[in-house]
């Protein structure tokens, strides 16, 4: 009975356009790996809860919040209030589908390859490790050339009280 009267609240608020329509509980969310969605609560939430953050992972400013593609696979994500009633639930899948995607497979090893004009080579999970650790650490001594700071070093923004 309580999970129908939140799922009537979610469904009537986003009727007045006070949650987006991604908001409602239980529907599917397809996130591409290394991207982002925002979506906008009706309150400031309470607490968030992600089942496997290797696939995806939440960052909060307000009412705002965006989920971050992480890996592929499925979990859940399930937001509450700052009464701990839940306000959603969403089924969260990590997908990559872009069409300048490209994976090329030698014998048990795979090279992940985005095509954007120019073939360049990036790193995903499942990829051959030892290449997938050098465009890693590549990357890593990019950031760090650009910022003056060691990735591991840097100091994340301080979280919204």
């Amino acid at each position: 009975m309580r999970n129908r009267f939140v799922l009537a609240t979610i469904l009537g608020l986003s009727t007045f356009g006070l949650i987006s329509t991604a908001a409602h509980a239980g529907q599917l969310l397809e996130i591409e790996v290394d991207e982002s969605q925002i979506m906008t609560l009706p309150s400031t939430p309470g607490a968030i809860v992600i089942g496997n953050p290797s696939i995806a992972d939440v960052s909060i400013q307000g009412q705002k919040i965006f989920v971050h593609g992480r890996g592929f696979g499925q979990t859940n994500l399930t937001i509450l209030d700052l009464q701990g009633n839940q306000i959603a639930n969403f089924d969260v899948v990590g997908k990559q589908t872009k069409s300048s995607a490209l994976a090329v497979f030698r014998g048990p090893d795979r090279y992940s390859f985005s095509c954007a004009t120019f073939c360049e080579a990036e790193a995903q999970i499942g990829d051959q490790q030892d290449r997938m650790l050098g465009i890693l650490a590549q990357n890593s001594a990019k950031i760090e050339l650009a910022t003056g700071n060691k990735t591991a070093e840097a100091a994340a923004p301080q979280a919204p009280q």
